[in-house]
């Protein structure tokens, strides 16, 4: 089977993904609010083994991935996965897997049990609009999964000690033109949560364009008017029947807690994820929970277990997050087709460099991206990278044919005089208009590294700025450094830091070189 008999957008939609390398896919795995049981984890990695190369990618999407799957074998992994009772998320404008963290029976800090919730909304799963959707329903303000920035609709657990509800923010995402979400409701029952969402769907339906995200459609129409749209008529009856969870968790025991594990850059090999599915079955309540930053979890763990776990996740080249060192998260980097950097080696080298300094209680997040897409979350983290590359037009190739214009996520491309005109000011340095291009018209006239400072989820959901562009990876692992160094001097955390010191101060250290 050859990839260009193939419908590749149909493809996305499926959850296959073309990869850099030719005939190359990534298999996109369902969650079923984020988990998966230890049965379906011990059939992943034997699908993974059979026909990809022994690792899968935990991923901010809250769902696993496999890489290098031929394009001959796709249809075969989706028969198999299917067998196995796990579904394809989706890629391209179709609504996404439901980024969901864990129940008040598991989590302590629930303010409520957000599961009910996302079984009623795992119904708008798969609905083909005009661009994709991504929804998330978190239990409380921490909001572990980010979900004002990773998801178009957020429904947040709120508990005010009068009330348990849910407050909706809308808008969120990364990419290229990243946006916080804005909240628009408070006090609202699971039901009024539900006709929110529905109220955002006909929304699309009746007036929605191609393209836009919820961010784009609140600047369309202006956030009042936005906001008047979707709290519409809260207070009806909800319709929609719920999908219950398989995967859902109820304490079993009160002395357990969550099992965090660290997995760098969310890479976990076939091996790896077997140990997790028998720590799971032996230890928790056989569930593997996925968390946004990459590490995988599993709830309801025996706390009296934890030095047997230890030694078990040894012998595999795992290990606990046992200090404030979140696990670093990256997406697929430079096997990623539009992937400008490879995160993972950067990533690997400052992991590297933090355990040799053994600093104790260091507090810092860090994470990154092969390009401005962020799909590794660059923007989320107190340091964050992503590839950038600056484009060129080539005029003697230039047709004039427009794809490039379509491709800029920005609009900073135009067609004058036949020839395709790039204004830089504006530029995202993505390299979609490269990618784009039919005539291979668009070169290269610049590759680095962008850094980011300041960058967090909750509380205070927050993006990074960007403080250097076009650096060295050996340069953004020097302001990595710089800033372990800082933290670990003066026994703060990044935000503390920059309060203390004041942005540019703090920027001005940081990319001050050693002599």
């Amino acid at each position: 089977m050859s990839e260009q008999k193939l419908d590749i957008n149909e493809l996305k939609k499926g959850g296959m993904v073309p990869l850099r390398e030719k005939d190359m896919f990534s298999i996109w795995v369902k969650t079923e609010c984020c988990n998966l049981n230890s049965t379906q984890l011990r059939r992943l990695t034997d699908i993974t083994d059979k026909y990809a190369r022994g690792f899968l990618l935990f991923t901010s999407r809250q769902i696993p991935i496999i890489p290098f799957v031929n394009v001959a074998n796709i249809f075969d992994v989706k028969r198999e996965l299917a067998e196995a009772d796990m579904g394809m998320d989706h890629n391209g404008p179709i609504v996404r897997n439901l980024n969901i963290c864990y129940s008040d029976k598991i989590c302590d800090d629930a303010a409520v049990n957000c599961i009910p919730l996302g079984e009623k909304l795992e119904k708008f799963f798969g609905s083909q609009l005009a661009h994709k959707i991504k929804i998330g329903v978190v239990g409380c303000s921490k909001d572990c999964v980010m979900s004002r920035v990773l998801n178009d609709l957020s429904l947040v657990g709120i508990d005010d000690g009068k009330e348990k509800s849910y407050e909706a923010y809308v808008g969120g995402r990364l990419g290229l033109n990243p946006f916080v979400g804005v909240k628009i409701a408070d006090h609202m029952t699971e039901d009024a949560c539900v006709n929110l969402v529905q109220n955002y769907f006909d929304l699309l339906t009746a007036e929605g364009i191609k393209g836009e995200r919820a961010a784009d459609v609140i600047k369309r129409f202006g956030i009042d008017e936005f906001k008047a749209k979707l709290t519409h008529n809260l207070i009806r009856n909800a319709t929609l029947p719920a999908v219950h969870y398989s995967t859902k968790q109820e304490r079993q025991h009160p002395d357990t807690m969550i099992l965090k594990i660290r997995a760098v850059c969310g890479e976990v090999t076939t091996e790896q994820i077997r140990k997790l599915a028998d720590i799971a079955e032996k230890y928790g309540n056989s569930i593997i929970h996925f968390a946004v930053r990459g590490g995988p979890e599993i709830p309801d763990t025996s706390k009296k277990a934890i030095p047997a776990i230890r030694k078990e996740l040894a012998a595999v080249n795992l290990h606990l997050l046992e200090d404030n060192v979140e696990n670093m998260q990256s997406c697929f980097g430079d096997y990623c087709s539009e992937g400008l950097f490879n995160p993972q080696g950067l990533l690997k080298r400052i992991e590297k460099r933090i355990n040799e300094l053994k600093i104790k209680d260091l507090k810092i997040t860090v994470s990154a991206a092969g390009c401005p897409s962020s799909c590794g979350i660059a923007h989320l983290s107190d340091i964050g990278f992503h590839g950038v590359m600056i484009p060129v037009v080539d005029i003697a190739l230039c047709t004039g044919c427009g794809t490039c214009v379509t491709a800029c996520k920005r609009k900073t491309i135009q067609v004058k005089d036949k020839k395709a005109v790039i204004e830089m000011k504006n530029c995202a340095f993505c390299g979609a208009c490269r990618s784009a291009c039919p005539q291979k018209a668009i070169g290269e006239k610049r590759r680095g590294i962008a850094v980011l400072l300041g960058g967090r989820g909750e509380p205070g959901t927050q993006l990074g700025t960007t403080i250097a562009q076009f650096v060295s990876e050996d340069e953004a692992f020097e302001i990595a450094d710089n800033l372990i160094q800082l933290l670990s001097k003066t026994r703060l955390d990044t935000n503390q830091l920059i309060a203390k010191m004041g942005f540019a101060e703090v920027k001005k250290t940081l990319l001050m070189k050693e002599k």
